[in-house]
């Protein structure tokens, strides 16, 4: 999993949505995938952190799980959501409590609305915030905990859509899928990590019109390749 640099985040923003709702049980999740859902999971539990919060991240993402990446222990006991285990099974990325799905014994249990909300509220007696990064809502896969097995325990859901990834249709459907699941407290977050630099857009729409214009899209071009500063993330 490659992080997103944190400034591609409103993060007082996104906490103060979370207090303003008096939400504790925040569920991070994406369209389709890498729209950088689990970076901004990251980013808020270190500035709820930084704030002296104990935060607790719940990894349920079989698709991009945090087990990836090379910093996280590769030794942690096996936990699942119908016992104590899913305390005791808790381990440590980057300072941050993390619970990851590649370490869940049994599926089974966290299909169940209630079994997943009593494992929370167990969980809440130790933590000030959980927070779940969720697989994809528009991915299937038979190892993915369902939408509705959220919508007891989830107080706010933050919709990951990533600019120059996602469109209007796939955030309806992915919006409305999440509402027939149960979650009515549903709000956007903007990442912008894909989306091409203003130079890189010029320079294809030019080229879309090069035919009809070539000396002019030719000029225009060149001149814009030399602002090297438009070709810059910011």
């Amino acid at each position: 999993m490659k992080l997103i640099p944190k400034q591609y985040y409103e993060l007082e923003v996104i906490c103060n949505t979370m207090i303003d709702n008096s939400a504790r049980c925040i569920t991070f999740i994406s369209l389709s995938g890498s729209e950088g859902s689990s970076s901004a999971c990251v980013s808020v539990a270190k500035r709820l952190q930084s704030q002296l919060k104990s935060v607790l991240i719940i990894d349920l993402n079989p698709i991009n799980t945090f087990c990836s990446d090379d910093k996280l222990p590769t030794i942690s006991k096996p936990w699942c959501f119908d016992d104590i285990s899913c305390q005791l099974g808790v381990t440590n990325y980057e300072g941050i409590s993390l619970l990851t799905i590649k370490n869940l014994a049994r599926i089974e249990p966290a299909k169940n609305k209630h079994v997943l909300n009593d494992a929370v509220d167990r969980l809440k007696q130790e933590y000030d915030y959980i927070l779940i990064d969720m697989s994809p809502v528009l991915k299937l896969n038979r190892n993915n905990v369902p939408l509705h097995s959220l919508s007891l325990c989830s107080e706010l859901t933050f919709v990951t859509v990533g600019l120059g990834v996602n469109d209007e249709e796939s955030l309806c459907k992915g919006v409305r899928e999440l509402k027939q699941a149960g979650h009515s407290n549903i709000k956007i977050l903007i990442s912008q990590h894909n989306f091409a630099p203003l130079g890189e857009r010029i320079v294809k729409l030019l080229e879309k019109h090069t035919k009809k214009w070539p000396k002019l899209c030719t000029t225009l071009k060149a001149r814009i390749n030399k602002q090297r500063w438009l070709f810059e993330h910011h």
